[in-house]
């Protein structure tokens, strides 16, 4: 018997919200490239700071039911292990979520520039 797994994508409305975070970002000078990775029927959105580099957070979304799933957004942590970051059934929730890890991100990215600086 042949096993099949539904394909888990984004509506319009959760690519957009996504999407828009994103491009706040990329105003920001954080993340240079956006990609998306298909695996195993699931979808992953996935947010560089340049284009070849590891990603630094991406975004998957994981059906809890018919009509019902979860946002899950991760990053690499030490030693090769996978920090979630942000989870929410409701997108609205979730971006929200991601702001502020995004945020997080700017200001490590600051705070290393600074510490550059001083040398």
């Amino acid at each position: 018997m042949a096993y099949f797994r539904e394909k888990t994508g984004y509506t319009r409305k959760e690519f957009g919200i996504i999407f828009q975070v994103y491009s706040r970002a990329v105003y920001k000078n954080i993340f240079k490239d956006f990609s998306f990775t298909e695996l195993n029927n699931q979808f992953f959105i996935s947010f560089r700071e340049e284009a070849g580099k590891k990603p630094l957070i991406t975004i998957e979304k994981r059906k809890l039911g018919p009509k019902a799933s979860l946002f899950i957004a991760t990053q690499a942590g030490p030693r090769g292990a996978v920090l979630t970051v942000a989870r929410s059934e409701k997108i609205e929730s979730f971006a929200e979520q991601l702001e502020n890890v995004i945020l997080s991100i700017e200001a490590s990215k600051k705070g290393a520039k600074l510490s550059s600086d001083k040398k």
